[in-house]
């Protein structure tokens, strides 16, 4: 029989691979933002309109400072390296992925509220190098490009585990697609439905064809958490982000007491890591949704998770959802939460930025 031996949950934001002294650079791009949902309205709403009118003033006025970006960057990788320590001691024999996808494999010709990659291995493809921006803004691309993959490889995936679990939730009640092999190219069009002053946003991403490995959500935990020789993986996708097919936080704990007990079942001895990508908050920071969501957690508070307000779900902050499936697991199997660390990071007067959060289940 499997065994789950440790839960790890972590961000991925490119604020964890830029040099904290660049993270003011990085954030110009913020003012341009369609995406920006606020929780003091849960509305979409422009940059320059929020500042106006709903950002507080304790906001406008944090520190965004070089010494206050150094500290929390600091602090959130010595939390990266001790998960990746913690990876390392468990011994894990194969190590499942929770994460999401944003216009890399999945868009509206094809958008699953479940996926699990059961391939025999599944590619990182290094992003282009940027041609657009000025130099200083393509030089902060091409580095977290890397930081999601900066050389091609073949990552090995347990088939056998994760043709187990699309057949168990199968026979659960779990509609869940498959995928076990990667398109010469992925490309099309996904629409933001967030909720806006004028009914609904009106903001459609169009992307070209092009090569496209593993989405970023689960590279960062190849790069950064992983060394080489890494056990295979088995990818877990969740459609967070986008309505109207956006899986609810319900949905999300069903789906991992479900996968818990799939492992349960499986019937070879293997010890099994889980690992949470994404989150928390962002690309506006709503600390007083993080610290709740923290709480919860570290509570196995079951009735919170499954009844985080919606409103505040919109966005990317929606990959929390990620860190309620793993926390079903963990509750499931006995193991309880370390939070390593929170760090809510105001790049802008606007509250922009990211809550990021790093946590494990021992």
């Amino acid at each position: 029989m499997a065994s789950i031996v440790l839960g790890a949950a972590t961000s991925h934001t490119p604020l964890l691979i830029l040099p904290p002294e660049m993270w003011l650079d990085y954030a110009e791009r913020d003012e341009l933002n369609p995406e920006l949902v606020f929780p003091a309205v849960g509305k979409a709403m422009s940059y320059h309109d929020a500042v106006r009118t709903v950002v507080p003033d304790w906001i406008r006025s944090r520190d965004r400072d070089p010494a206050t970006f150094r500290a929390q960057s600091d602090r959130c990788q010595a939390a990266l390296d001790s998960l990746a320590q913690s990876l390392t001691d468990a011994r894990p024999d194969v190590i499942l992925i929770i994460s999401d996808d944003q216009d890399e494999w999945f868009f509206e010709s094809n958008m699953p509220v479940f996926s699990i990659f059961w391939g025999n291995t599944v590619p990182v493809i290094p992003r282009p190098s940027p041609t657009r921006g000025t130099e200083k803004q393509r030089m902060m691309d091409k580095l977290v490009a890397n930081g999601y993959g900066s050389s091609r490889r073949d990552v090995p995936v347990d088939a056998e585990l994760g043709r187990h679990l699309v057949e168990y939730l199968i026979e659960h009640d779990f509609d869940v697609s498959q995928m076990t092999y990667v398109e010469e190219n992925y490309g099309g069009r996904v629409a933001r439905r967030y909720p806006a002053e004028a009914g609904e946003l009106d903001v459609v991403r169009d992307t070209a064809p092009r090569p496209q490995g593993i989405p970023h959500g689960y590279a960062f935990v190849l790069e950064r958490l992983l060394g080489p020789g890494h056990p295979p993986i088995v990818p877990v996708f969740q459609n967070t982000c986008y309505p109207p097919n956006a899986v609810t936080p319900r949905r999300c704990y069903a789906l991992g007491e479900a996968l818990t007990d799939a492992i349960a079942e499986w019937d070879d001895n293997v010890r099994v890591a889980v690992i949470a990508s994404g989150g928390l908050s962002h690309f506006v920071v709503d600390e007083e949704f993080d610290r709740m969501l923290l709480e919860a957690l570290e509570k196995q508070d079951k009735d919170t998770l499954t009844s985080l307000p919606r409103e505040r779900l919109y966005s990317a902050t929606s990959e929390c959802l990620n860190w309620v499936t793993l926390s079903a697991m963990m509750t499931r199997c006995g193991l309880g939460m370390e939070q390593l660390a929170y760090e809510p990071v105001y790049r802008t007067e606007a509250g922009t930025g990211a809550g990021l959060g790093f946590a494990r289940w021992t």
